[in-house]
């Protein structure tokens, strides 16, 4: 039970937002470079899965406290998993992770090194940007909206940056700031009573849902001019939806409205490559019973 308590601790229902990131990009990548799926594009994305569950792991040891006020499930808490395992977890990973880029290539390996010094000054003391209004924010666009957009073309040079799509890493770097305004809103009792400064906190909810509703509103500019239209419908669907929970916040909580948006782009990533769909119905299987039967609970869901 330990193994599997391990595993679901890296919390990969999270990852999905990632994965989908990366395949829509490699998509779009794909349509100008002429290239198709690979190999090299799986060893990619393990690299970037056994970075973002360091950052996981990680983040849970530092951030007891607010997980208990805030009431989220705890493997610390529980008892189930000790500190040290899930700093140990945090290094083999991460340093597996980063072994991994050099198998691909050294703007990989670059990528990933970048991810996982934003991994450990994201949660750890003195930094701790996950508590701090703007530099959490950004830190979050730059490592799941910039660097995993950015992983689709690991030979990336100067004379064949043109085949990135380069309005993609632009796309997601708005994305993923809203996306991170909208879920601090709900956690903000908690975060104001343990000292975390986030945007939420600092700007009080209806400022935070107005710089959502701006960074999507750039999002969509941005895949107007690139001519990305399911991107662009995906950004005013989740424009509509923040408006909504600004305006109307019994109708639409924040936290459906940032989750909604994230299931879209799954389902976007999954019409580009089927394969995927499959790979997330049998995850979110996989992760309800494993909730159901060490929890009693229900996980994931869209409240």
């Amino acid at each position: 039970m330990k193994l599997l308590d391990l595993i679901f601790a890296a919390r990969p229902m999270l990852h999905l937002p990632g994965w989908s990131i990366f395949l829509v990009s490699l998509h779009y990548h794909h349509q100008i470079s002429g290239g198709s799926f690979s190999a090299e594009d799986i060893f990619v994305m393990l690299g970037i899965t056994l970075m973002t569950a360091g950052g996981m792991y990680v983040n849970q040891v530092f951030d007891v406290e607010s997980d208990k006020i805030n009431r989220k499930l705890g493997f610390i808490t529980l008892g189930y998993l000790s500190e040290r395992t899930m700093m140990i977890a945090f290094l083999v990973t991460s340093i597996t992770s980063v072994m991994i880029g050099w198998i691909v290539s050294f703007v990989t390996v670059a990528l990933l090194i970048q991810a996982f010094a934003i991994s450990w000054i994201y949660s750890a003391p003195p930094f701790r940007l996950k508590d701090r209004a703007f530099f959490g924010m950004l830190a979050n666009g730059w490592a799941f909206g910039w660097l995993v957009s950015f992983a689709v073309m690991p030979d990336i040079g100067v004379n064949t940056a043109g085949k990135l799509g380069w309005d993609n890493p632009f796309y997601f770097f708005y994305v993923v700031m809203a996306v991170h305004c909208l879920t601090t809103i709900p956690d903000r009792t908690g975060d104001k009573a343990t000292g975390k400064m986030t945007i939420a906190v600092v700007l009080g909810p209806k400022l935070t849902g107005t710089v959502a509703i701006l960074l999507y509103s750039f999002a969509l500019g941005t895949a107007w001019r690139s001519e990305f239209l399911p991107l662009a419908i995906l950004a005013g669907i989740a424009l509509t939806l923040s408006l909504l929970a600004l305006l109307w916040p019994a109708l639409m909580p924040a936290t459906l409205a940032a989750k909604l948006p994230i299931l879209l782009l799954a389902i976007l990533a999954g019409t580009f490559y089927p394969l995927y769909l499959v790979f997330m119905i049998v995850l979110v299987w996989l992760t309800r019973l494993y909730y159901q039967r060490r929890f009693n609970m229900v996980y994931p869901s869209l409240r």
